[in-house]
């Protein structure tokens, strides 16, 4: 019988919520689409397609269908798992709150799975990873089903090789995160059916291997972001954002000469800078703006039925007077401390209890932290500009996720560590002279050419340029840091997540526990 009606309607409702611009069919197909029951996909460990819905597999040459769409609709969905609540409730928790730079936040009876990361106590049981492990092979299983789909369209369609870029972009940012939460995980390169075996674990150097291989393929098959850009498909990976990524798998195995290769190669595309002022840089006016390498994309257009939300803001918004948020990922006493006298990114980064906001003198929840990350927050005079007013609690603000001042550090520390200290030196200072903001009477110039006192102050401006976005923990265990930092932090342990226990079951052997758990 051809695509199975529910699936297609599923799949074009995909589509036409990625797409920035609807034509009058579209909205046609819109329509058709929202009256139909639609059903979601499993949350089943690697995700195998569901029996009696459309697949590759049974995709046949005279279906009408373009295959682009269905392309597009399975991007569209990994995208999607992109903006899902447990990405940013758990990634922020693992990556913020296990660190003293941050508390949980919100109140102390809220959130008690998070509080777990806080006090260092989780456990193979614990939900939220398991969810974060489960959505990312569920991304994972969308970008296989796009890649498949795309390798399968004419040579001469103009856009495979982009389509297919997209795919392993995905991918790789997905095994990326796993493998940098729990060391060597099942690889997965096809789409599983319902007879295959769910795979062992590879190794954390295997899976290091298929995201380099992956990247610099797709690094040679995407658009750069003016390009992206004037085609209207902002919220795309970039060759930038696929560089971006392999230099950071490069800096986990220390192989500072390709990761210096990679960020060189970014600076001279001149395709970001650090133009943007800091204070600005997550505002609504900025999104997809030259400090952006990669930023998930949100958005309502109510003329367009566009309706792509996140909760990301939400979970870290002011909670209190006004009502912004939940008031989790809260900035710390100790990162309030770990600043420089006079810097302004403390007061671009960091919301205080009696801040102005919206107009009025803030008052934060009795019963909540002080402080409050000012990186979630949108203006009450941006949301209106930008057709948003009813919008409180960001749920259409962009999620950044890789950004310029990111990628100059990662070069100013390789460079250090090739021991071309000047180099490094001279990237440190572009971040510098950026937060500076014009005014030389603060942060004074860092001139030290020592190695060791060089990476000490690498170390320590990604802390603060950095803070509460997506780096901190992980970047203290690779720099082995995290001992002298974390308290509760146990070696040959923490290093790693656990698997979650239900997947391990899942895998009637096949998977092993990490080590401690």
């Amino acid at each position: 019988m051809g695509v199975h009606i529910l699936y297609l309607q599923h799949i074009l409702l995909a589509y036409l919520l990625t797409s920035k611009k609807f034509t009058k069919m579209k909205r046609i197909l819109f329509f058709l689409s929202i009256i139909t029951l639609i059903t979601s996909c499993s949350d089943e460990f690697l995700d195998r397609y569901p029996k009696g819905r459309w697949h590759h597999a049974n995709y046949k040459a005279n279906d009408s269908l373009d295959i682009s769409i269905l392309v597009e609709s399975k991007l569209g969905q990994g995208y999607g798992k992109l903006r899902n609540f447990w990405f940013s409730w758990t990634g922020l928790a693992m990556n913020n709150y296990t660190t003293p730079d941050v508390e949980k936040g919100s109140t102390p009876s809220d959130g008690g799975a998070i509080a777990e990361f806080k006090a260092m106590s989780y456990t193979a049981g614990s939900e939220p990873l398991r969810q974060y492990y489960t959505e990312c092979y569920n991304t994972i299983y969308f970008a296989n089903e796009a890649l498949v789909l795309a390798n399968s369209m004419p040579d001469t369609a103009s856009a495979k090789k982009r389509l297919m870029a997209e795919s392993l972009f995905l991918r790789s940012v997905m095994y990326y995160r796993l493998a940098q939460a729990f060391g060597g995980v099942p690889y997965v390169e096809n789409v599983l059916s319902q007879t295959d075996k769910t795979p062992a674990r590879s190794t954390r150097e295997e899976i290091w291997g298929h995201i380099e291989t992956d990247l610099k393929w797709a690094a040679q098959n995407l658009p750069t972001r003016v390009q992206r850009n004037a085609t209207g498909n902002s919220g795309r990976p970039t060759q930038n954002a696929a560089k971006a990524v392999l230099a950071k798998v490069y800096l986990y195995q220390k192989q500072w000469t390709n990761a210096l290769t990679l960020t060189t190669e970014i600076i001279k595309s001149g395709d970001n800078d650090l133009l943007t002022p800091y204070s600005e840089i997550f505002t609504e006016a900025k999104e997809f703006g030259p400090e952006s390498v990669f930023e998930v994309y949100c958005e309502k257009k109510p003329s367009e039925q566009i309706d792509m939300g996140s909760q990301h803001a939400q979970i870290q918004g002011f909670r209190g007077i006004p009502n912004l948020g939940w008031g989790f990922n809260a900035p710390s006493q100790v990162l309030m401390d770990a600043y420089e006298p006079g810097d302004p990114r403390k007061k671009a980064s960091i919301i205080q209890d009696g801040d102005t906001l919206d107009g009025k003198k803030s008052k934060a929840d009795a019963a909540s932290y002080k402080f409050f990350n000012r990186k979630a927050y949108v203006s009450l005079a941006e949301r209106s500009v930008f057709g948003r007013a009813s919008d409180p609690q960001g749920y259409w603000s962009n999620i950044r996720i890789i950004r310029y001042a990111d990628v100059l550090l990662m070069h100013a520390e390789a460079a250090c560590e090739l021991g071309n200290s000047t180099e490094a030196l001279e990237k440190l200072e572009m971040i510098r002279e950026r937060a500076r903001g014009g005014n030389e009477s603060v942060l004074p110039k860092i001139t030290t050419i020592n190695p060791n006192e060089l990476r000490e102050k690498i170390h320590q401006e990604r802390r603060i340029e950095l803070a509460m976005e997506w780096e901190r923990f992980f970047d203290l265990v690779r720099w082995d840091e995290a001992k002298d930092v974390i308290p509760n932090f146990v070696v040959g342990k923490h290093e790693l997540f656990p698997i979650p226990q239900t997947e391990i079951d899942k895998s009637e052997g096949l998977i092993t526990q990490n080590p401690g758990y």
